[in-house]
């Protein structure tokens, strides 16, 4: 990993963390969905020893990197799953992912809601979103008024235009795009009896895909 990349992504842990550890209590159990090598919640376990941390990662390679990592730093609060997280069924308080792709975010939210418990979420890969036997798109009342599946699907496709080497106004239509889409997840939220907001990680040059979705249950 280049030190430029391992800048941005020390960024994006930053920015989820501090929304995590504003939240969390003693004795909560958080859940880092789509975990991959650990990033996140090896980070979460370090700095809230008082907390227990589940990984989630259907990838072995992956959790056997963040189980050596884990290891190394001698943390004892922290479990590690190898499955699809449907398949997760415990109570937690907690759920965060970071650029968990496509409708992944959208399951991450949904079993949180279930759960009841809060979220913490940075979506990617908005141009994977499409209608699923279990997500129909738009997901909130007020989006569903005002769009059609198919005029989703175009904001969805212009959401993923926010790399750095495009130029300055396409950025500037796709993060637009970006933020209309999480909005619409974050209205669904609402629905469902949440606080809900949508916020930018900083910097900005952290990801080209920095929105943050944060919801508590009232």
């Amino acid at each position: 990993m280049s030190s430029d990349r391992a800048l941005r992504k020390q960024q994006q842990l930053n920015n989820l963390v501090y929304v995590v550890i504003k939240q969390a209590k003693p004795g909560d159990r958080i859940v880092d969905f789509c975990s991959g090598g650990g990033h996140v919640g090896i980070v979460l376990a370090h700095i809230l020893p008082s907390c227990q941390v589940i990984l989630i990662e259907n990838k072995e390679l992956s959790l056997i990197r963040a189980k050596k990592r884990s290891d190394d730093l001698g943390l004892s609060n922290i479990w590690f799953i190898q499955a699809n997280m449907e398949y997760f069924t415990g109570m937690f308080n907690i759920g965060v992912a970071l650029h968990a792709c496509g409708v992944a975010t959208d399951m991450v939210i949904e079993h949180c809601i279930k759960t009841r418990a809060s979220f913490v979420t940075c979506p990617c890969c908005y141009g994977f979103i499409q209608n699923t036997s279990k997500f129909h798109f738009p997901k909130s009342e007020q989006f569903k008024k005002t769009l059609s599946y198919k005029e989703h699907m175009i904001l969805c496709r212009f959401a993923d235009q926010t790399a750095v080497q495009l130029p300055p106004q396409r950025r500037l239509i796709g993060k637009q795009c970006m933020c209309l889409v999480d909005l619409d997840r974050a209205r669904a939220a609402e629905e469902h009896g949440y606080s809900v907001q949508v916020i930018s990680m900083e910097p900005e040059s952290c990801s080209p895909k920095n929105n943050m979705i944060v919801g508590v249950p009232t």
